[in-house]
């Protein structure tokens, strides 16, 4: 006759494992020791989509602000299109990999879900790949690619705006995805995840549109893109110490041990100071711009994964799920 196996107690946290009775490490730990949440098992393609898709969201925001007149800013009207496209036809891709079934993708789309964060965030993606599709086909007839006529298809001033506005929540929504949690480090940076998410975003997008203009653009966009990327650089520098001390202990797995030191190197410093001094000399040039810009993409990718890796280890921790944030 078997006898029932006893949960463990509190008081017999090191019972099992000094009588050696074959049971699994995790058998002689409490239920004080247990994790109460289950950790995501996000790889690398869940930040390479969370970062493309922040810089394809700020391409969109830069396509609706850009001057399109040729003694303007025409060459980042042009990059910045193409940009988007590229992005917007990659990212259904890096999300289908994750999901490894195409037909999981097509089911994600079978409702609207409008208190799903994830049900927007792809819809949001299908409405974005439309206005960044057709504003690719129009610049691609303006430069002598596609006959002339596609061009006039393109209600201009309307298809910029809507880029621009699902451009914003695209930005936006990567940190919405992953604040909107139970996770105790994503759940405390629901009013910053967000918001250093899109400035982080549009940082990308002006250091690769930069880039792309250093090649073959004018100066004058190119110092512009570079004005841009210091502000919204700037504003991520804040939010992310903001969000350090807001955080507290709940903020250890991000900010501390190894992976803060990394975020430290890699983001706030490689990503966003070292850029910034790039950008006060006065000598460098066009490659000055391509250094900066590889340093602004690194550290936004750091940033992406050093969101999913905390929220592991947060996960992990049933002392800091015991305490929710508010």
């Amino acid at each position: 006759m078997s006898t029932a196996q006893l949960p463990p107690q509190p008081n017999d946290s090191d019972r099992g494992a000094s009588r050696g009775d074959g049971l699994p490490a995790h058998a002689s730990a409490t239920y004080y020791e247990q994790p109460l949440l289950k950790k995501p098992h996000w790889e690398w393609a869940v930040i390479t989509y969370l970062f493309l898709g922040g810089i394809m969201g700020g391409s969109g925001m830069l396509v609706m602000i850009a001057d399109e007149r040729p003694e303007r800013e025409a060459d980042l009207a042009r990059s910045a299109r193409y940009v988007a496209f590229v992005l917007a036809s990659a990212c259904p891709l890096v999300l289908i990999s994750h999901l490894g079934r195409p037909e999981r993708f097509l089911n994600m789309l079978r409702i609207v879900k409008f208190k799903s964060v994830m049900s927007m965030g792809v819809w949001g993606l299908i409405a974005y790949t439309g206005p960044a599709s057709l504003a690719a086909a129009a610049q691609l007839s303006r430069d002598g690619v596609l006959p002339k006529w596609i061009d006039a298809l393109e209600p201009r001033p309307v298809m910029k705006l809507l880029q621009g506005i699902i451009g914003a929540f695209m930005a936006g929504y990567t940190g919405v995805l992953i604040s909107a949690t139970a996770i105790p480090v994503w759940g405390k940076g629901k009013r910053y995840i967000p918001a250093i998410s899109v400035c982080s975003g549009f940082a990308g997008a002006c250091a690769l549109n930069a880039a792309i203009v250093a090649l073959s653009g004018s100066d004058r966009t190119r110092h512009k893109l570079e004005r841009l990327e210091l502000i919204a650089s700037t504003a991520e520098f804040i939010l992310l110490e903001r969000f350090r001390r807001h955080a507290g202990p709940l903020g250890e797995p991000m900010y501390g041990g190894a992976r803060g030191r990394k975020l430290r190197t890699f983001t706030e410093i490689g990503g966003i100071i070292a850029p910034a001094l790039l950008g006060c000399l006065p000598f460098g040039g066009r490659a000055k711009t391509l250094l900066a810009g590889a340093l602004t993409l690194a550290g936004g990718y750091v940033l992406r994964e050093t969101f999913i890796e905390s929220g592991k280890d947060s996960a992990d921790d049933p002392r800091a799920a015991s305490r929710q944030p508010e």
